[in-house]
């Protein structure tokens, strides 16, 4: 959803079509489901915007780093934040 809200926008050069299709053809992504324990960990997470609430407590969930160069990620010390 988070790469659908952006490039929608403009703010990123792939769509969700070329996203999926990129996910689908590597085996280094997984698209997981959301479930009750994603969902309870976000509602722990105090972060002002929704997508990028449930990406957080995904990778807290699933205890992997976010590859992300959002500087306000790095306030949820339950996370690694991964960017150069």
């Amino acid at each position: 959803m988070e790469i659908m809200y952006l490039s929608e926008r403009k703010r990123i050069n792939i769509n969700l079509e070329e996203t999926l299709n990129q996910i689908s053809i590597n085996s280094g992504y997984k698209i997981i489901d959301l479930n009750i324990e994603i969902i309870k960990t976000a509602s722990k997470i105090d972060f002002y915007e929704l997508h990028d609430r449930m990406i957080l407590a995904s990778a807290i969930w699933m205890g992997i780093p976010i590859i992300s160069s959002d500087s306000l990620f790095d306030n949820i010390k339950e996370v690694e934040v991964i960017w150069d």
